[in-house]
């Protein structure tokens, strides 16, 4: 029994420590841990082993305390290194992941003002000034919709008022002419009420910060309020790097086309070393095509 309590004193810690070496390199190479945690498991590994030894008689007890206490003390300061740099790569991704998101979604808040403008001004802008001058204060076409078009044919009096011919009156009455009937003098009973104009509306409200879905996207990804003045700069730079916008026009069979290139390098991709860039855009000058380049992976 003696014995036993001996052997067990003697030789339980180097014995924790030989199997957290083991543990520590087997969870390294299976998990791909960083070289440092790696070899913080060779280094307790070795301490153990010398601890055995020591505990044994087979080599100076101080010459092992020495060594053994180095290898714990370096194998700490390992792991606390590499757990250091596993967390900086995960912040990191994070960010990328965060950054790249936000990249696109500003990038397609740009093209949805963008198609607005060539639609009011024919061409697309060529600045960030024309651009979230036209979000802020430009405005778009609105139909508003009132009362029901009644399920029935046009009648041979309104017919002729509408055409001021004898055609047939086969189908019910369409849009147009119920319309053009419900704006005439002598509006039909069943079309008191029907109403279709187009209004123009605040471009700015309508598409973004009044439209309760896109509003409710925003927060529920984190992108934070709509800010057209913010739609220029490439996220995450603090402001300091901006979307390079382009303009040109193509000739499509007789006529001519505007196109539009807009694109940038985001941040958080050069990862392990790498000198990858991650160019981020949307459009092509020599196309008449507005995709994204996440469209396209």
């Amino acid at each position: 029994m003696l014995n036993i309590s001996v052997i067990l004193k003697r030789y339980s810690v180097p014995a924790i420590f030989l199997v957290l070496g083991v543990l520590l390199l087997t969870v390294g190479f299976k998990e791909n841990q960083t070289m440092e945690f790696k070899l913080s498991g060779v280094l307790i590994l070795i301490g153990a082993i010398i601890s055995i030894l020591s505990s044994s008689g087979l080599i100076n007890v101080l010459a092992a305390k020495i060594i053994g206490g180095f290898s714990l003390v370096f194998s700490i300061g390992l792991l606390y290194y590499s757990y250091q740099t596993v967390d900086n790569t995960i912040k990191y991704q994070e960010n990328y992941k965060a950054c790249k998101a936000l990249a696109q979604k500003n990038l397609t808040d740009i093209r949805t003002a963008q198609k607005a403008y060539l639609e009011s001004f024919g061409t697309y802008a060529g600045n960030w000034e024309e651009l979230i001058n036209y979000i802020n204060s430009g405005t778009v076409n609105s139909v508003v919709a009132e009362g029901d078009k009644p399920s029935r044919r046009i009648t041979e009096a309104e017919r002729n008022f509408l055409y001021k011919d004898a055609r047939a009156i086969d189908n019910n009455m369409t849009d147009i002419e119920a319309y053009k009937l419900s704006i005439s003098k002598k509006c039909p009973e069943d079309l008191k009420g029907f109403k279709r104009d187009t209004v123009k509306v605040s471009f700015l409200k309508t598409t973004f910060t009044e439209n309760i879905s896109y509003m409710k996207e925003r927060r529920e990804n984190g992108y934070g309020k709509f800010v057209a003045e913010e739609l220029k700069f490439i996220p995450f730079t603090k402001k300091k790097m901006e979307w390079k916008i382009e303009t040109d026009k193509i000739v499509v069979g007789v006529d001519s086309v505007s196109t539009l290139r807009i694109e940038g390098v985001i941040p958080f991709t050069k990862i392990a070393g790498s000198k990858k860039k991650e160019n981020m855009y949307i459009g092509k000058l020599e196309l008449n095509d507005l995709s994204g380049s996440w469209e396209e992976e």
